[in-house]
């Protein structure tokens, strides 16, 4: 016979948004369980790599701007309950043509939100950021509020400050099966059953197998392998330490990411969209699909020789990267995020289909998944993340 355990609120999966969230549930007062696969802060998901970058002129739409604001208001929370930096403010760069999406998309935050941006000519952007090989015509947006959250450190904070507020945390313990249910949801730990009043599923790359019924949302969600590279400076390097996070445009469509040197001695880049239809290299597809009990493939040479081109947009760096590391994307049809209830999983919340930009949001999406968990709503402006959206969509939208 199973053990059988009782709580209010179980948290499945204590990545970026599930240590947020049981965090956010202690802290109330709620007793809650966090159940982790691996140990906090592992490598074998999407919440490594020791950077993210965080802005505001969001250049994936305008909608996000009032997310982030939350989000930035909810990291200085966990900053100021942990007593330890987990935001760098380093300013934030979007270059490309003056049509590219990094540029328009970013001024178009910008001006509907009334967001302080510099708007900058390719003389501009030589004289100011003389780390980035500027092309001619090249335009550039800055603003200051951007800069690069700590992912594993803000993890590691959060269990810590949960299991503080009373939390019990799982560890290295993986979840065989969910069973919805309106009032009393159960999840299975082997042979371990957890009965609560509400589980929240943040489970990254496992979300669709273990939910299948959320594995064809709009069409299907995916993951895919992407890499991460830290090239090493050279003697003769620019200010890479003091510089901006960025995004760059490539001319082909392909965009591409890195932080200024947070270690004195490499900058970290890495793609996050090869361009529309572009051919795919051999052993360099970022978009390849992944099983996340196997995990993506190691780092190869083709993958150092791919980031290796791009790097070339860098002054002062070393051809190859020193190191690499893979991860996952978790991809929704329209590369918005999940979040909320979902008709045919009662008692569930569920966040997921993050699409490679969502690690910034972390804070707020604690914030509201604890809301959803406790009050059945939330006042923060997660609306446009509706599992639900695709159903209210015209026949053959995207």
């Amino acid at each position: 016979m199973a053990d059988l355990l009782e709580t209010d609120t179980v948290v499945v999966g204590l990545g970026a948004m599930g240590a947020q969230t049981l965090w956010r549930l202690a802290r109330q007062g709620v007793d809650a369980i966090g159940v982790e696969r691996f140990s906090p802060g592992h490598d074998r998901g999407s919440s490594h790599g020791e950077s993210r970058i965080i802005r505001t002129a969001y250049l994936e739409g305008e909608e996000y701007v009032p997310f982030v604001r939350a989000a930035w208001r909810a990291w200085a929370e966990l900053e100021e309950a942990s007593g330890e930096e987990l935001v760098r403010r380093t300013g934030a760069l979007m270059l490309g043509a003056p049509d590219s999406a990094a540029v328009t998309g970013s001024l178009a935050a910008a001006e509907r939100h009334g967001l302080a941006v510099d708007h900058l000519t390719t003389a501009d952007l030589a004289a100011r950021f003389p780390q980035h090989a500027v092309r001619p015509g090249e335009e550039g947006v800055f603003e200051e509020e951007g800069g690069a959250v700590l992912p594993e450190a803000a993890i590691l904070a959060a269990v810590r400050l949960a299991r503080a507020a009373g939390a019990r945390v799982l560890t290295d313990t993986a979840v065989t099966r969910i069973e919805p249910d309106a009032d009393r949801p159960r999840v299975h730990l082997g042979d371990t059953v957890v009965r609560a009043r509400r589980v929240v599923v943040t489970v990254g790359s496992w979300l669709p197998t273990l939910l299948p019924s959320l594995a064809g949302l709009g069409g299907g969600i995916r993951v895919e392998r992407r890499v991460l590279g830290w090239f090493r400076l050279t003697e003769d390097a620019p200010p890479h330490a003091r510089g901006p996070v960025f995004a760059r445009d490539e001319p082909d469509g392909t965009l591409w990411y890195g932080f200024p040197s947070l270690d004195g001695r490499t900058v970290k880049i890495g793609v996050h969209a090869e361009a529309p239809g572009a051919p795919r290299r051999p052993g360099a597809q970022w978009g390849e699909p992944v099983d996340p009990d196997a995990g993506p493939r190691a780092p190869d040479e083709a993958d150092a020789r791919r980031l290796g081109e791009l790097a070339a947009g860098l002054r002062g760096v070393e051809p190859l990267p020193e190191r690499m590391a893979a991860c996952m994307y978790t991809m929704t049809s329209d590369e918005h995020f999940v979040i909320g209830h979902h008709r045919d999983l009662p008692g569930l919340v569920v966040a997921g289909g993050f699409s490679g930009h969502g690690y910034k949001f972390a804070s707020a999406v604690g914030s509201a998944l604890a809301d959803l968990a406790r009050n059945g709503s939330t006042d923060l402006p997660v609306t446009m993340f509706d599992p639900h959206r695709w159903d209210r969509q015209a026949p053959g939208r995207p």
